[in-house]
């Protein structure tokens, strides 16, 4: 097992990390892990979304996220936003990624958003702990990139695939 305080790997069953000292049994599901690799991808992405193309959108919208490594699609509906994350007592975001092993790959309880605009989807990333990258870009935090079919999107460590049917009128 490994610490979630400095990352070395631990012995099976051990309560404290003999590198740092930090509790080893944290209750599980509680803390999004913070990835060794993480900050992999520090190259600037593409610029966002221009303030006039974020009006609200005029229709529906119907997408798909695929989680490749549980084989789950997520079919919805956008009309406003959809947030993205981890569930919590008080709080179930419309993608939970939970059962996804989303903890153990760094997805945060609150850690994205896809909203739609006039000009279609846009990506939002919601100061996560271990980011959201666009097609290999990281995404600053409350910044809108728009979405196209086929694109890749990974939430921590945590592959998703982005498919777009649009229903909606312009």
């Amino acid at each position: 097992m490994k610490c979630s305080d400095c990352g070395s790997t631990q012995e099976e069953g051990a309560l404290f990390c003999d590198e740092c000292g930090g509790f080893l049994l944290e209750e599980a599901g509680k803390i999004t892990a913070v990835l060794p690799f993480s900050e992999f991808a520090n190259r600037p992405p593409p610029p966002p979304l221009a303030e006039d193309a974020l009006h609200p959108a005029q229709g529906i919208r119907q997408m798909t996220l695929v989680v490749p490594s549980s084989r789950r699609r997520f079919k919805l509906v956008v009309q406003d936003e959809i947030s993205i994350g981890r569930a919590s007592s008080e709080y179930v975001p419309e993608v939970d990624l939970t059962e996804d092993d989303g903890a153990e790959k760094g997805v945060s309880r609150l850690h994205a958003k896809i909203q739609a605009v006039k000009e279609g989807l846009v990506l939002i990333d919601l100061e996560s702990t271990n980011g959201t990258l666009l097609n290999n870009y990281r995404l600053p935090p409350h910044e809108p990139y728009p979405l196209q079919s086929g694109d890749e999107i990974r939430f921590g460590d945590m592959l998703v695939h982005f498919f777009l049917s649009d229903t909606g009128t312009d």
